[in-house]
């Protein structure tokens, strides 16, 4: 813990007060201070900066996709797949008895170290130093999207069915009354042939739960 440059380094980011640095890589079970308060604020920052990137990226996704695409990119996994390419497992400081346990290739400690790393480098260099550092590192994780798995069941259903000349999904719903549970009822049509059906408490849960089975239905071997 007391060289951190060749961690600085591999981050491309070199502090100005390597303290803010070594608090983000010590667990509250090691003492004051500890990571906490950095891994707030580095959540933070981090939701913002890859917000920023989609929504630059991607001008035709609409508010929908950008919430999944972001979803999936601070998502556990994601900032898992980030520590291990930091290595940070290696400079991470944790309570002898946490230690002894183990803890120290916990998934939640390292998964958070990522975000106080981010949260110290936003302290250390403001906005332009962190959003820098979050795009670099992320961009394999963005180019890597599957931006299919992150669709809808109806923009899946309806993407696929234009592309093969099938024309718009149509969609029928009834309301079953005030009194029923669920609600509504669905019918989703594909070249006016019935092909799914779906309920649901609301006409938009009802039509996605139709759309789920017409594509599976569609996608039936």
């Amino acid at each position: 813990m007391n060289d951190l440059m060749p961690l600085q380094q591999a981050l491309g980011y070199v502090f100005a007060h390597p303290s803010l640095l070594r608090v983000a890589l010590t667990h509250r079970s090691a003492g004051e201070p500890h990571m906490e308060r950095l891994e707030f604020l580095g959540d933070a920052v981090l939701g913002l900066a890859i917000a920023s990137e989609l929504f630059r990226r991607f001008p035709d996704a609409d508010e929908g996709m950008l919430t999944r695409m972001r979803s999936r990119l601070v998502s556990r996994e994601s900032l898992l797949h980030i520590a291990d390419a930091w290595a940070i497992e290696g400079w991470l400081h944790v309570g002898e008895g946490e230690r002894r346990r183990g803890r120290i290739q916990s998934s939640s400690i390292m998964a958070n170290a990522v975000e106080a790393v981010i949260g110290a480098v936003y302290e250390d260099g403001g906005w332009p130093a962190a959003k820098s550092l979050v795009v670099r590192w992320w961009e394999p994780l963005i180019e890597g999207l599957d931006v299919t798995q992150l669709l809808d069941a109806k923009t899946r259903l309806q993407e696929w069915t234009q592309a093969r000349g099938m024309g718009l999904p149509a969609y029928e719903v009834t309301d079953l009354g005030p009194g029923q549970h669920p609600r509504f009822r669905a019918v989703c049509k594909v070249q006016g042939r019935i092909m799914g059906e779906g309920v649901g408490e609301r006409k938009k849960s009802a039509e996605f739960a139709a759309s789920r089975q017409a594509w599976e239905a569609l996608h039936a071997d």
